[in-house]
């Protein structure tokens, strides 16, 4: 699906650029052909236009003669003027060292157009005719103009913009192929997510449900019993139902979080909210073996929703307590650096490993599986507390190594 996608917007892509860039070399190519046969047509008018007069009467042969230099400049590249009458050659005006049989095949090959081209002795030649009176008679007068030089310019020019424009298709198909498989990875990422999303989510609903199955086939096999005999198994599924309930509430509250608006102006007394978290936590955490330490600096305030930002809290000392070593220690901190508000949350306890901490706070993602049943979370907790700091425009990150590990929360100060 997404290899059509991404093939899709490449050949999207290419045929626009393509269509520009033909319509680019297009022009040029105009504008240049254009502007040299511009210069043809004013140097043969310039030609043709000249008062060439014959020096000497027809005397029965053809003659050919070499005018005064003001009247024929040479400076007009290689090129002859004819004069004909009744379809015959009279004289011809030509610096050239031609045979009377090429001015005779020039004069044929002009005669069913007043202006063209034509091919003479292996070069191209651009030719004008006009029509003048001489002594009473009318004759005609052709022009000829060498322009080999510029067709094979015209001709190199068309090559030249053909290469260019293949090598830029080929460097833009590269490049192309890069942006259009970089475009769609975000796509795919995205997809992914969501289908391990509703793997995971599945997943967690598939054993509280198996669960409550088992318990509802238990009383159902033992129907003469009294509701009281069997409180057991109504006790577990009503636990398994409050876990259903959890982990359905921090769904949608994932959800509505990515586009519920924070408050980001009420001034919040963060030093109170993390004192009142950690006295309530310390306890838990001494119930199970965990020491814990607290560096809280006074009055530290912070814009923002304290109701978020106390459950950030919340789940970052659940989850110190959750993955700390047995006999253990927890040290919370709360400081002032650089203008920045400054939570860090550390435990004893394994190492989490380089790959796994770039997957910690996505949905469902618990680094040490062999501990999930041991803690009872969803692997939701920490999505939860980065969504949130996300939104209060602060920054989470973790960091572990053998001994500790580190949760620390950047929130800017009112």
């Amino acid at each position: 699906m997404f290899k059509k996608l991404r093939n899709r917007m490449l050949l999207f892509n290419m045929i626009s650029i393509s269509v520009v860039i033909l319509l680019a070399l297009s022009f040029i190519y105009f504008i240049t052909y254009s502007n040299i046969e511009r210069e043809h047509n004013r140097e043969l008018q310039v030609m043709i236009n000249m008062p060439f007069v014959p020096e000497n009467p027809f005397a029965g042969d053809m003659n050919i003669f070499i005018p005064a230099p003001e009247r024929f400049s040479p400076g007009y590249r290689v090129s002859f003027v004819m004069f004909v009458n009744n379809e015959n050659i009279e004289f011809v005006n030509s610096y050239l060292d031609f045979e009377d049989s090429v001015y005779i095949e020039a004069l044929e090959k002009t005669a069913s157009k007043s202006t063209g081209k034509i091919v003479l002795e292996g070069r191209k030649w651009a030719y004008l005719k006009s029509d003048f009176q001489l002594d009473g008679i009318q004759h005609k007068k052709i022009a000829f103009l060498d322009v080999t030089n510029n067709t094979n310019t015209i001709r190199n020019l068309l090559l030249t913009l053909a290469i260019t424009g293949l090598l830029v298709l080929l460097v833009i198909l590269f490049f192309s192929y890069r942006f259009a498989d970089k475009a769609v990875q975000p796509i795919e990422d995205s997809y992914n997510k969501q289908r391990q999303f509703v793997a995971d989510a599945s997943h967690e609903f598939k054993t509280p449900l198996a669960i409550i199955s088992a318990n509802i086939d238990a009383i159902q096999s033992s129907p003469h019993e009294t509701v009281a005999s069997q409180k057991e198994w109504f006790g577990y599924i009503r636990a398994e139902l409050k876990r259903s309930t959890k982990l359905v509430d921090d769904l949608l509250y994932l959800a509505k979080a990515e586009i519920v608006e924070f408050n980001h102006d009420t001034p919040y007394n963060l030093s109170q909210a993390c004192e009142t978290a950690c006295a309530s936590m310390e306890a838990v955490l001494y119930e199970n073996d965990i020491q814990m330490e607290t560096n809280i600096d006074e009055d530290v305030i912070i814009p923002g929703d304290g109701e978020k930002i106390t459950q950030v809290l919340y789940i970052l000392l659940d989850n110190a307590g959750k993955y700390a070593s047995k006999n253990g220690k927890v040290w919370f901190s709360l400081s002032k650096e650089r203008g920045k508000a400054v939570i860090r949350v550390i435990n004893t306890g394994k190492r989490i490993a380089s790959d796994e901490i770039n997957n910690i706070f996505e949905r469902f993602y618990r680094p040490d599986a062999s501990r999930s049943q041991e803690t009872g979370g969803f692997g939701l907790g920490l999505s939860i507390a980065k969504t949130i700091v996300d939104r209060s425009d602060g920054d989470i990150f973790v960091d572990s190594n053998d001994e500790t590990t580190t949760f620390t929360v950047r929130l800017k100060m009112a």
